[in-house]
């Protein structure tokens, strides 16, 4: 019978024992484990927003290059036509005053010309009269 009180002892024993590890050690280790966890599982649901937001951040980045090159590129264009219009207007331009002072200068031309046939008119006329005078021997008028 002493040996039956014995595994009472020890049983009693054991469940003190358990209580005493279980209020020291075991509780605090499990809430030590568990907050651990927590702070893992937060910190992979950080990181995994953070990559969420780098990712969205970077096609919005992108999205804003390729406006900004679209952009670029509309005001390029707008520039290279704006480019060519100036400077089809000053060819144009220039083809006019090229045509004028040709013109001009046609004009200046034909009446040089004229006035010298007129001149030519008058000595051809100035020379016959010589030649009638000298052949007849008489001044003709």
């Amino acid at each position: 019978m002493f040996s039956d009180y014995t595994i009472v002892y020890q049983i009693i024993f054991f469940l003190i024992l358990w209580a005493i590890l279980t209020k020291v050690l075991f509780r605090p280790y499990l809430a030590l484990l568990d907050e651990r966890e927590r702070k893992t599982a937060g910190a992979l649901r950080e990181a995994a927003d953070l990559e969420r937001e780098g990712e969205r951040l970077r096609v919005e980045y992108e999205e804003k290059i390729a406006q900004a090159q679209a952009a670029g590129n509309t005001t390029k264009e707008t520039i290279l036509m704006e480019a060519r219009e100036q400077r089809e207007k000053l060819l144009a331009q220039a083809r006019e005053e090229a045509a004028s002072a040709l013109e001009k200068v046609r004009e200046e031309v034909r009446s040089q010309m004229e006035k010298e046939r007129r001149l030519a008119v008058a000595e051809v006329a100035n020379i016959a009269r010589d030649m009638v005078s000298k052949i007849l021997g008489r001044n003709v008028a």
